[in-house]
Formats: C-alpha cells, sequence, structure tokens
C-alpha cells in the first residue's frame, strides 16, 4: 500500500495586515506540511511566524488566501471554521495550565463527549506517553518547567488533533534544560505521528528537531526547505546569517572554475551562472592541513594567513586573511590553536558559488 503522502496541511497566499497597519504581517505565504512531519517556523521577533501560527488556529483570520486541513477549507478570505472546530491542538509560550486543577484534570480538559472510562484511559494512555505517570495527582505549581511543558503538551496530545502547533516552547526554560526537553519533545511528536508546526527564533531548535524549516522575514517566505539545504544552501544573505556564521567572498571568473583571493577553486559539479560571483562555506567547512601533509585528491589547497585565534572550549575560532593585501576573510572553526601570522593551508569542502552578499548589503 502506497503510504499517504498527501499534505495535512495547506496554506494558499496567505495574507494578514492587523487593523491599524501599513505593512502585511504575513503577505502571500503558500506552504504545504505533509502528514506525521514537523515544520518550523523561523524568524526574528515581528518577522510574522506567530501571526501565521494564530491564522492556523483560527485566533486570527486571514484578508486573503485558503488554508485547507485534510482536504477542508477552514479559512477562505473572510470565511473561517471556528477554533474549536478545527481539532487542532496548541501549546502556548507560557502553557496556560489551570492551576486549580491536576495534572490529570488538566490533560482530560479538552476530552469532551466520552464516557469516563474511555476519558481514564485516555489520561493514562497520555501520562505514559508523556513520562508523567508518577505525578497525576500533583497540581501545576508543584512541577518543574520542563514537566509544566509536558502537561500543557499531553493536554493538547490527549483529544488526537490532527495538526499540533507549538509556539515558542522552550522560551521559559533555563539554558540546562532546553536540550534536553527538546529531544524528549521531538521523540514524543513523532511517537503520535502527528503532524507539528513549531514557532521558534532559535535556528538550533528548528534544525534540531524539525523535517522541514520555513524562513519568515517581514511576513514573507524566504526558504523553505529540509535542514541541511537551508543550512549549507541559503538562498540569500539573511537566511545564511540567520542560521550562524559563515564566509562569502568575492570570486573572479577563470577557466573551470573561480579564483578567490586564496586561491583558485574548481567548479567541480554545479554550474555556475554568470551571475555567482561569490564562494559560500560554514566555518566547519574550512579543514586545515598539518605541515607537511599532502594535497587532497578531491578540491583546490587554499592559502591565507591567521590574524585572530579565539579558544572557545570545543573548538578554536580563526579569522583568515589573504597572504597579499586583500580585504576578504574566512571564518574557520580548528581544535588547534594558531598564533596570529601563521600561515595555513586548508581546503574548503563542501562549497558553493552563490549571488548573493553579506545581509547588510542585501
Amino acid at each position: 500500500m502506497t503510504p499517504d503522502i498527501h499534505p495535512v496541511l495547506e496554506l494558499l497566499h496567505v495574507s494578514k495586515t492587523y487593523p491599524g497597519g501599513s505593512v502585511k504581517a504575513v503577505d502571500n505565504i503558500s506552504l504545504s506540511v505533509e502528514k506525521g512531519a514537523i515544520l518550523a517556523l523561523v524568524g526574528e521577533s515581528g518577522s510574522g511566524k506567530t501571526t501565521l501560527l494564530r491564522t492556523i488556529a483560527g485566533l486570527e483570520v486571514p484578508d486573503e488566501g485558503s488554508l485547507i486541513l485534510s482536504g477542508q477549507v477552514i479559512s477562505e478570505g473572510r470565511k473561517a471554521v471556528p477554533v474549536h472546530k478545527r481539532n487542532i491542538g496548541m501549546v502556548f509560550q507560557d502553557y496556560a495550565l489551570f492551576p486549580h486543577m491536576t495534572i490529570a484534570e488538566n490533560i482530560g480538559f479538552g476530552l469532551k463527549g466520552m464516557t469516563q472510562a474511555e476519558k481514564k484511559r485516555i489520561i493514562e494512555e497520555t501520562l505514559a506517553l508523556t513520562n508523567l505517570e508518577e505525578n497525576p495527582g500533583k497540581y501545576p505549581h508543584q512541577l518543574s518547567g520542563g514537566q509544566q511543558q509536558r502537561v500543557a503538551l499531553a493536554r493538547a496530545l490527549a483529544p488526537k488533533p490532527e495538526i499540533l502547533l507549538l509556539d515558542e516552547p522552550f522560551s521559559n526554560l533555563d539554558s540546562i534544560l532546553h536540550d534536553r526537553v527538546r529531544e524528549d519533545l521531538r521523540k514524543i511528536v513523532k511517537a503520535t505521528g502527528i503532524t507539528t508546526i513549531l514557532v521558534t527564533h532559535h535556528t538550533r531548535d528548528a534544525l534540531s528537531m524539525a523535517d522541514q524549516v520555513a524562513v519568515i522575514h517581514k511576513g514573507r517566505l524566504l526558504q523553505m526547505d529540509a535542514p541541511r539545504m537551508i543550512y549549507n544552501h541559503p538562498v540569500s544573505g539573511y537566511v545564511a546569517n540567520l542560521f550562524g556564521k559563515y564566509s562569502c567572498i568575492n570570486c573572479i571568473r577563470t577557466e573551470g572554475g573561480m579564483q578567490t583571493p586564496f586561491g583558485k577553486m574548481p567548479a567541480g559539479n554545479t554550474e555556475i551562472s554568470p551571475r555567482m560571483s561569490r564562494l559560500f562555506c560554514r566555518p566547519e567547512h574550512i579543514i586545515v592541513l598539518k605541515k607537511n601533509s599532502p594535497q587532497p585528491a578531491e578540491g583546490s589547497v587554499l592559502t591565507g594567513v591567521v590574524e585572530a585565534a579565539t579558544f572557545l572550549g570545543d573548538h578554536v575560532r580563526i579569522e583568515v586573511k589573504p597572504e597579499n593585501a586583500q580585504k576578504a576573510r574566512l571564518i574557520l572553526h580548528a581544535d588547534t590553536f594558531y598564533e596570529p601570522g601563521t600561515n595555513l593551508r586548508f581546503i574548503i569542502r563542501p562549497y558553493k558559488f552563490v549571488d548573493f552578499g553579506d545581509p547588510e548589503a542585501e
């Protein structure tokens, strides 16, 4: 039997402007999410990602466009299916737990139209799924931040929604809990098979949790792709910068490749268009060659001079300049501290030629 790969959620040309606003909070966004997938909406504060999430939930009505959930149109123009009829679960940023209810009562709050036995069974199953079996009689104030988040998640999962929405779910957690809770949350969500949309401004959360990442900027969808593609193949300097340090240096086209300030780079299997005049890479893509090591079979060896070195614990951040007077700079991560003025030989793998510049120049 062919697996169901039809999208659970489709957004078609959705736009939203708040009353009195001069610009669109969401501007002509179209995307789709497949069954069981996790989509991360990423962007800076004010980018429109939370507005888009609230529009999916039904808390905001779009001015234009359509939303389709499991084949049913739930919003089109100013007409929308009410929130309580969308079968959508949501975990809010502040969890919004009922303080006067126990964990079990919070989880069972949304379970309507069933017998007490059915309700009890679902609560017990959800408690087990979220590792809360030992605490059903406790109240929210008696729990840690991580446990409160799991209660909020359990309450959203108990009615078995078609889609789960997570609004900045890790913002109230300290750095020690953050990574562990994120890993637990992904395991729980994947175990249910429920399609999930996560809103976050933490790019590490998006890359590690999501199957697809959508970058939102000024209300527009800039890029939607798999995490590795977003990180290694950004479509603009803005997207590249959002996901961490990178280098982007000017090149001059030559036969079979590009001449960089650090040496010649072959084109490889990449077709270089006339607009592609810069080389893009991440710090970890630059591999320093030890003294007297042979030239690798693949790629050209580049040369440069260490301008600055910073020890950061698990790696040393190195800034390399060309041997000539050009202003280009490369940032790389090394396992050895190199004093400024040291000559380095290195290769870049992988790399790509791009037609975008630095985000400040765009």
